[in-house]
């Protein structure tokens, strides 16, 4: 399992003053993409291989709100993937301060 950390800056906030549903999206992908760069896949490579990141599907499931100025922590675990490596299954569990799950996407 990878793990990254954030900060929840102001303008990840949303108008009820908790973490908006972009920024966990922003959060997911920045998590993946540091996953693979770490394992060596990062734009160069993809490049000369002629591939990228696609995202079909994100469910997102709440389980408590996320304020300004805690950290949170994103993990990115893969789920599975297709007999060719073509398609992966990512999953991503948010964290917050105190190491509580406040959220899974997947």
């Amino acid at each position: 399992m990878f793990f990254k950390e954030f900060e929840v800056r102001w303008s990840d906030i949303d108008a009820n003053r908790h973490l908006a549903n972009s920024a966990y999206i922003n959060f997911m992908g920045h998590t993946r993409m540091s996953f693979l760069i770490e394992l060596g896949f990062d734009r160069k490579v993809m490049v000369e291989n002629k591939i990228g990141p696609v995202v079909f599907y994100e469910h997102m499931y709440y389980f408590r709100e996320v304020f300004l100025g805690k950290p949170i922590k994103v993990s990115a675990e893969v789920m599975g993937m297709s007999e060719d490596g073509r398609f992966f299954e990512f999953h991503h569990n948010f964290y917050d301060s105190n190491g509580k799950n406040v959220g899974i996407v997947k």
